[in-house]
């Protein structure tokens, strides 16, 4: 009974939260309401092509680094595959810090397009990113299917849906979940530490100003 009621406000909060801000949920959640939100439909088709051309991107550079180690050291089997790992992990770092998608994202949430100044162009300048990005890694992806062996293109095209398929349905849902799950449990302490709070308030506010 106790996980019931626990699941019961985290539930519901958990979907909003998906809706809001899941990379394709929210391209629904956001299509077609009544009120202009600050981070629009067309800015979230361009997070998502980001994505999408990050994960390609970072899945051809490790098999570029693995290919790449094959040819210039011959590593025993096991010791080889913890230094391909070690290797692809500095290249994935330096790709994300390259490629900037969460500064990126950051910044089309703000809503800066409809300012002027520099903020307007810092958010034209993000969204020009993130279509060079998405469309520049679909391009590449086309070229490597025409011009590497379909051994290769095939192989290098499983991992990127494989990993695509883990980061939308698996690691979105719950970098979600347990921020959902840290809201609701800050809001209990709070809660539990100021029981009070909330009935003062409304107390003093149904209070007349004047005696």
């Amino acid at each position: 009974r106790r996980c019931a009621r626990a699941a019961m406000p985290f539930v519901p909060a958990w979907w909003a939260a998906l809706k809001g801000q899941h990379s394709v949920l929210g391209i629904f959640g956001s299509y077609g309401g009544e009120e202009e939100q600050p981070f629009t439909t067309r800015e979230r088709c361009l997070c998502l092509g980001m994505g999408l051309g990050c994960t390609w991107i970072s899945v051809f550079v490790k098999h570029a680094v693995r290919v790449a180690r094959d040819d210039l050291v011959e590593l025993p089997q096991g010791f080889g595959y913890h230094v391909d790992t070690v290797l692809c992990a500095m290249a994935g770092a330096a790709l994300n810090l390259f490629i900037g998608k969460s500064l990126v994202k950051t910044v089309l949430k703000r809503d800066w397009d409809s300012r002027k100044g520099i903020k307007g162009h810092v958010s034209m300048c993000a969204s020009v990113w993130a279509s060079v990005l998405a469309f520049g890694s679909l391009a590449h992806a086309l070229n490597v299917a025409v011009q590497r062996p379909s051994e290769v293109s095939m192989q290098l095209f499983h991992k990127w849906m494989h990993s695509l398929a883990m980061h939308l349905a698996v690691v979105e849902p719950a970098k979600i979940a347990l921020a959902v799950l840290g809201g609701l449990a800050v809001e209990r302490v709070r809660q539990r530490l100021f029981p009070r709070r909330g009935g003062d308030q409304a107390a003093g506010l149904s209070r007349p100003l004047l005696k």
